[in-house]
């Protein structure tokens, strides 16, 4: 935009300056100078005009483009001047990031749907115990007398406790608080961690020595530390789970630096995942396991998320599973 405003001055001022020469040439009498001061204020203008032409036409086009949420318009102005070819650069990346933006958009409104399906899913399945035991009971209150009626109450009481777990959950999803960074050494982060995987082994039943950590002891990491921890706890439990049933179980925790981010990896050596829970891996609230809340990687997604990082699942195997978190 700057050659384009710095050539749209020196035009428009060479326009009236040759204007007025080409004016007082004729006053003077100088025929053949004013003549030519005349043509060439003409150029100019004719110059001007194009200019001005291309950028309405073009900003025509962007605005429309815009309005149609056609974002794989892109501009190229081929040998015009640099300023055309700057403002074509610049409406390009604007054209980028609204794609962007509408991409994150379109992804946030397919994940929202995809809870509220969920929800809907699971609070139904919660409720027709209940809304089946009241009405039965309303009709036929005989029936529920002594050990039936604690039976009944019993089966309402676990499915409300069910619906308020569940509850509690999608809260912890869509309630993160943004992250209040804090610059921290990777070796201090990772070993309370470690002491809080250590201590969830012993309950297990797995050898102290399960888990293990390695990072540069130069190494720091600008996180929320309480978000960050939950993330990395929730991610060590999914490998503690893995390898349960493994005869040598090993979960390693990896800090390094990778292209000047901080790069994270937890790998564990169970028996890997199969392709349908690959698939929903990051899915909320879908879980294979007896009791899960199914919001254990989702909510690790989601606060690295926030980090302005990202989870991925790196592999997966037989021999084993590793996810890897990529810092800013």
């Amino acid at each position: 935009m700057r050659h384009f405003r710095l050539n749209f001055t020196l035009l428009l001022i060479a326009v009236a300056a040759l204007a007025a020469a080409a004016t007082w040439l004729y006053n003077a009498g100088l025929w053949p100078q004013a003549t030519l001061a005349s043509v060439a204020a003409a150029v100019c203008a004719g110059t001007l005009a194009r200019l001005v032409w291309k950028l309405i036409d073009v900003m025509s086009t962007f605005v429309s483009a815009l309005e149609m949420n056609d974002t794989t318009l892109q501009f190229d102005f081929g040998n015009a001047d640099a300023s055309l070819c700057g403002m074509a650069r610049a409406m390009n990346r604007i054209m980028e990031m609204y794609h962007a933006n509408l991409r994150e958009i379109e992804t946030g409104k397919i994940y929202y749907d995809r809870i509220l399906r969920v929800m809907t899913h699971e609070m139904r399945n919660s409720m027709t115990p209940i809304s089946a035991l009241a009405f039965d009971m309303e009709r036929n209150p005989e029936k529920y007398s002594g050990g039936q009626l604690r039976e009944a109450l019993g089966v309402i009481s676990a499915q409300s406790r069910g619906i308020k777990r569940f509850l509690d959950s999608y809260h912890s999803l869509t309630h993160l608080p943004p992250p209040e960074r804090e610059e921290i050494r990777a070796t201090d982060f990772f070993r309370r961690i470690l002491q809080s995987a250590v201590a969830e082994t012993t309950e297990r039943g797995l050898p102290e020595n399960t888990c293990r950590f390695s990072a540069g002891k130069e190494m720091k990491l600008c996180i929320d530390s309480a978000l960050m921890g939950q993330a990395m706890t929730n991610l060590v439990r999914n490998a503690l789970d893995a390898v349960q049933s493994t005869e040598r179980p090993e979960v390693t925790i990896t800090a390094s630096v990778s292209d000047g981010r901080p790069y994270i990896t937890v790998a564990d050596n169970g028996c890997g995942m199969d392709a349908r829970i690959r698939d929903s891996l990051f899915q909320p609230f879908v879980t294979t396991k007896p009791g899960g809340s199914g919001v254990g990687l989702c909510l690790s997604s989601q606060i690295v998320r926030l980090h302005g990082g990202t989870l991925r699942l790196l592999s997966t195997s037989t021999s084993g599973t590793t996810f890897a978190i990529t810092l800013p």
